[in-house]
């Protein structure tokens, strides 16, 4: 958590320098400037990027983010996030999951609200919400993306909550294939070889563990689907990560109010101890940190990393399911997730290798 933080945090400082950039005025030369003949040479060409309007570093083919440290490790730091999930919402199985969902909304709603008033970023929001709306495209766009992570959580709550842990790992381990897809076709994002060849790998690892279960995990894959739409939507809504956590929340927040008002006891059953109102309660903390590190990683990292760092999330959750919560795995089930880590493995040796292969910008 303290590494998540820490990610967070600068996450914020680099949104706040390149914004500080944008807006930073242009002093036209005085008199004494034109008197100066001496021209610095320009830099060389294949060392300057593309920038887009926050002067954030855009690459020269597809329009793309070039990828950052700083989008890596808040990529990574998700996906391990997300993988603990499931103890939480296991604490809760008492809990309804539509009513979990709809503590995860109000909670984190507070938490953004009152994040982006601390921080003094309230004024900015409002501002960035108004040029928004004066697009209705975009506007609906981003009203999707809540919509979309809203179905996420309740699937994947549910599943949590009547033990089917597993099943929501096999649906997790599909959805990077789904997001590779993506970024190649409507992207236009690049890979190389190597990398073509961990994605076939990948597919036929998923491939055998349909075959294994012999059955197509339909309402794990709606939630798969939903989380794939949220990411590839949130790279075309212009906010921030956190003005787009808050405007996601804050859209939801008052239909969650009202359906958990107009329920006895606030959709809590009677008899539940205080600390099941606690983990409700931390319900924002967890949902705003992990979502602010996707947000952040998506703007910021190739959507194809994004892809195959999401085979971590399931991953943990397996081991979660097995060790922790008593799930029962067959033995030879292993052998489809050994591809899949295999395929895992060879697309970080070729992220590497690309990553030592690049020059490096003066």
């Amino acid at each position: 958590m303290r590494f998540s933080l820490m990610i967070l945090s600068s996450a914020w400082m680099d949104e706040e320098s390149l914004r500080a950039r944008s807006a930073r005025p242009v002093r036209a030369p005085g008199p004494s400037a034109r008197s100066v003949r001496t021209v610095q040479p320009p830099a060389p060409a294949a060392r300057l990027r593309p920038v887009d309007r926050y002067h954030r570093p855009v690459s020269n083919e597809s329009n793309q983010p070039i990828q950052t440290p700083r989008g890596i490790a808040a990529t990574l730091t998700a996906a391990f996030v997300y993988g603990l999930f499931p103890l939480y919402w296991a604490a809760l199985a008492s809990v309804p999951s539509m009513n979990v969902m709809l503590y995860r909304i109000v909670t984190a709603a507070v938490v953004m609200v009152a994040f982006m008033l601390a921080s003094g970023r309230w004024h900015r929001f409002v501002a960035s919400v108004r040029a928004m709306w004066a697009t209705p495209r975009t506007f609906c766009m981003a009203v999707a993306a809540a919509v979309l992570v809203t179905i996420d959580w309740v699937v994947y709550i549910y599943l949590v909550s009547i033990g089917h842990t597993s099943e929501a790992s096999a649906a997790n381990f599909l959805m990077p294939l789904i997001n590779m897809l993506l970024a190649l076709a409507l992207l236009r994002e690049r890979t190389s070889r190597l990398g073509v060849v961990s994605m076939l790998v990948a597919l036929a690892g998923a491939v055998l563990y349909v075959v294994d279960t012999g059955a197509f995990p339909g309402l794990a894959m709606l939630m798969t689907v939903s989380y794939s739409g949220y990411c590839l939507i949130k790279r075309f809504v212009p906010l921030d990560p956190f003005e787009s956590l808050t405007f996601e929340t804050g859209v939801l927040a008052p239909f969650a109010l009202v359906a958990l008002a107009v329920q006895p006891r606030f959709g809590v059953p009677a008899g539940e101890p205080w600390w099941v109102w606690m983990l409700l309660a931390g319900c924002g903390v967890l949902t705003v940190v992990p979502l602010v590190l996707t947000s952040y990683g998506v703007k910021h990292a190739s959507f194809l990393l994004l892809s195959f760092t999401q085979y971590i999330t399931p991953t943990i959750q397996l081991v979660l399911g097995i060790v922790v919560l008593g799930e029962r795995v067959p033995a030879h089930r292993f052998v489809s997730f050994s591809v899949i880590w295999f395929a895992l493995a060879i697309y970080l040796v070729d992220l590497v290798r690309r990553h030592r292969m690049r020059p490096v910008r003066e």
